[in-house]
């Protein structure tokens, strides 16, 4: 029986490697997991000439991150039509970092799933709106509202200003109801400065994909009562250009609101 094991190992090394690296299996995060890891800029919206708004086109990736965070090995799944777009998208993929996964108190060597979507080209503006000038006294007011979706998305209105936040839960949040806190003010001039970078007033009013039973996220600023507002209906399938979904995670990264949405303990912003 020995004899024949070794004569097995010899004609089918690969199994016998491939049985050795099974067992030598690696810790697994999902999506959720790794999105507490992920480090700024972490482009997942990759824009693509020829993609169509409707056509789905998302990849779904298993990625293997080193000890200290880095991208060592990357397989895709999807529609082998967009597959076939995979070797143009891995070296996007491997800029990707994260802050290291830990099991045990140490930092491991993991497996995580992630993905990527291939979107149009970004409808940049056209013609430009000059923004308000951003004054040390300037009254800055910027409101986010979240609707809810054909599933449980988390519904609710956040605002953030000089006097504070104003979070008000609707469904599917850890506490409904109006709720407020004291907010940094050179948090949000800052948070001001980077919508006037953006050139958020000078972007379209809507943004809205032919698809159903998804969220409506609405982006709005007023500087010293100079307003603009922004719709987004899974906008960035119809060219939006992403800066605005930089700018909707701003709000909740400045507000906190994982303590109304989630409760427990407010995560770190990264």
């Amino acid at each position: 029986m020995f004899r024949t094991l070794i004569v097995l190992a010899c004609l089918f090394p690969s199994a016998f490697l491939w049985a050795e690296d099974k067992k030598s299996s690696y810790p697994s995060f999902d999506y959720d997991s790794a999105r507490m890891h992920e480090i700024k800029p972490h482009r997942r919206n990759i824009p693509m000439q020829g993609v169509q708004s409707a056509f789905n086109t998302q990849l779904r990736l298993t990625l293997l991150v080193s000890p200290a965070g880095d991208v060592i090995k990357s397989e895709a799944n999807g529609d082998p039509e967009i597959l076939k777009l995979w070797p143009q998208l891995q070296g996007e993929v491997a800029q990707w970092k994260f802050t290291p996964f830990l099991e045990s108190g140490k930092a491991v060597t993991a497996e995580v799933e992630e993905y990527i979507n291939l979107v149009p080209p970004e409808r940049l503006p056209i013609d430009h709106v000059v923004a308000p000038v951003l004054r040390p006294d300037s009254k800055v007011v910027i409101t986010l509202e979240r609707t809810e979706c054909y599933g449980t998305c988390p519904a609710y209105t956040v605002t953030v200003g000089t006097s504070g936040v104003v979070f008000n839960g609707r469904a599917y949040v850890a506490v409904t109801g109006k709720h407020t806190a004291k907010i940094d003010v050179d948090g949000v001039y800052a948070l001001a400065k980077k919508f006037i970078a953006a050139d958020f007033y000078s972007m379209d009013p809507v943004y809205h994909a032919i698809v159903t039973d998804h969220p409506t996220y609405i982006l709005a600023i007023s500087i010293d009562g100079q307003e603009k507002e922004v719709k987004d209906y899974v906008g960035i399938r119809v060219g939006m250009p992403e800066v605005i979904a930089d700018l909707e995670g701003d709000v909740d990264a400045l507000a906190h609101t994982e303590r109304w949405i989630k409760g427990g303990k407010v995560q770190p912003r990264r």
